[in-house]
Order: structure tokens, then sequence, then C-alpha cells
């Protein structure tokens, strides 16, 4: 080879190894732009991760509480329907009743005698009835001679003379 092809093949090399070095460069560039972006990524992914989990956990109490809600919605319309049941009832009864008037000394003695007689029935199953205590007749006669302050009383005509 000649001293020109020899120079010239060296410069081709340099050329190349130039070109081979930005190319370097710009791939750095690139991996570190791209080492950037996963990064980021890694933390909107950490941050998507645990906002998932809130609301997971929301979304568990949530339903949870739903759930409570509704057993306590049907325990109230069970409870609905069997006052409503009730009141029908009691109407119908009450308008039986308007439509059969009784006399209203007998209707009123019948239900009292009634539920005096149950009550007494009832307690006496339960609990034997003591004897009532004798009181002392004159313990009763003090109260009735202090309940009576006659003396004492204060009269605004007397005390407004005596002040004139």
């Amino acid at each position: 080879m000649k001293g020109k092809d020899k120079e010239s093949v060296a410069k081709q090399a340099k050329d190349r190894v130039a070109v081979a070095e930005r190319a370097h460069k710009d791939a750095a560039k690139k991996a570190d732009a791209a080492d950037e972006v996963a990064k980021q990524a890694k933390t909107a992914l950490k941050k998507a991760k645990k906002e998932f989990k809130l609301a997971s956990k929301s979304a568990r109490q949530a339903r949870g509480a739903a759930d409570d809600a509704r057993a306590a919605y049907d325990k109230a319309a069970k409870r609905a329907t069997k006052a409503e049941t009730k009141l029908g009832k009691a109407r119908k009864k009450a308008a039986s009743k308007q439509a059969n008037p009784a006399p209203v000394k007998a209707a009123a003695e019948k239900p009292a005698t009634k539920a005096k007689a149950a009550a007494a029935h009832k307690s006496e199953a339960r609990k034997k009835k003591k004897a009532p205590k004798p009181r002392p007749k004159a313990a009763a006669a003090p109260a009735s001679a202090e309940s009576t302050p006659a003396e004492d009383s204060f009269v605004l005509g007397e005390s407004g003379a005596e002040l004139q």
C-alpha cells in the first residue's frame, strides 16, 4: 500500500470511530432516559398499588356497611309489617265495636275487671303476698296538726297598716 492509501484508510477509520462515538453517546443518552422513565413507571406503579389497596379497603368497608344496612332494613321491614298487621286488626276491632255499640258502663267495667283479675292471678302465681303491717294511730294525728299552721300565716293587710 502506498502512503496515500494508508492515510485514506486511517482517515476512514477515524471517521468511523467518531461516528461510533456519537452513536454510543446517543445510545447512552437514550439508555439514561429509558432508566428515568422506568424509575417513574415504578414509582407510578407503587402509587397505583397503594391507591388500589386503599380503594379496595374502602370498598370492603362499604360492602360491610351496606350488608349491615340491608340487615337493619330487613329487620325494620319485618317490624313494620307486624305493626301494620296489628294496626289493621285494631282498626277492624274498633270498627266492629263501633258497629255494635255496647252500653258504655258495662264496656268500661268489663276490661278493667278482667285486667285486675288477670294481674292478681299472675302476681299470686309469682310470689306470696306479705301481710300488711299495722300502723300506729298516734303517728297519724301529729301529721294533721302540722298541716294546719293557721297561726303563722302572714297577712299583707296587717303589716301594711303597721308601716304607715
